[in-house]
């Protein structure tokens, strides 16, 4: 299960002077929303000195995310390429592995920040 935390920036005091708080309101208002996830996922082997594309389920996220994903200490020599939101709730991940064998990295914890766009 998603630890989710939502990142915002909070109303402005009350007693400040009348314009500056009309300007904190205004620009809070289009601050986007920040959702950061803490996953445990478990990406399938990838091949010999290739790319595979895997997807999981992370509920919450929404096609209009756009994500920053930070992977756990993979093996030597597998990248993570590239990260979207494919479908609702659909994270895809993009590995590389530049080996000569297939790695299997097993169950990691993937930390996923999400801004609403």
């Amino acid at each position: 299960m998603a630890k989710i935390t939502k990142k915002a920036l909070s109303p402005p005091p009350r007693n400040l002077d009348k314009e500056i708080r009309e300007y904190l309101t205004r620009m809070q208002m289009s601050t986007p929303d920040v959702y950061i996830y803490v996953e445990d996922l478990n990406p399938s082997s990838v091949s010999a000195t290739s790319y595979s594309t895997q997807t999981f389920t992370v509920e919450g996220l929404e096609t209009s995310n756009a994500i920053i994903v930070t992977p756990p200490n993979l093996t030597s020599g597998l990248y993570l390429v590239s990260s979207w939101v494919s479908a609702t709730d659909i994270l895809s991940l993009v590995f590389y592995n530049s080996t000569g064998s297939s790695i299997n990295e097993g169950s990691g914890e993937y930390k996923i920040v999400a801004i609403d766009t």
